[in-house]
């Protein structure tokens, strides 16, 4: 084996090690995608960090603009059954839900789209 394909198959090697050695999200990356903590009674949910914060925006915005733009709404037969749904969702499983609950309707606003019906959910609920 010659010399340069020697040097082409470490340097093949080294790559796969350093892409696969857990920086960001690498196979050996052992960080969880999603910061958890308890409720106040004991049950895991989505805690209200910066890096959650963060890839909920980076979740949602792109979502109100396919909204924006008359895309159908993926998974639901319309954009208001997929926010009445994900608002009662997040509601229950994010720290601080009100803050992101917020961003849904006050970017939807933002955005031209029409008021959420059936939400807030009845009392009752």
């Amino acid at each position: 084996m010659s010399t340069i394909r020697r040097l082409q198959l470490l340097a093949s090697a080294f790559l796969m090690c350093v892409s696969t050695s857990g920086c960001g999200r690498g196979t050996f990356n052992t960080e969880p995608f999603t910061d958890m903590t308890k409720d106040e009674r004991g049950r895991s949910i989505a805690a209200d960090t910066q890096r959650n914060w963060q890839e909920f925006q980076w979740d949602i915005d792109p979502q109100i603009e396919e909204e924006r733009m008359g895309k159908p709404a993926p998974g639901f037969p319309t954009w208001n059954e997929k926010w009445v749904r994900a608002l009662a969702w997040i509601s229950k499983t994010q720290e601080n839900a009100p803050k992101y609950i917020a961003h849904i309707i006050e970017s939807r606003r933002r955005a031209g789209l029409p008021e959420l019906e059936g939400y807030p959910p009845p009392a009752d609920e």
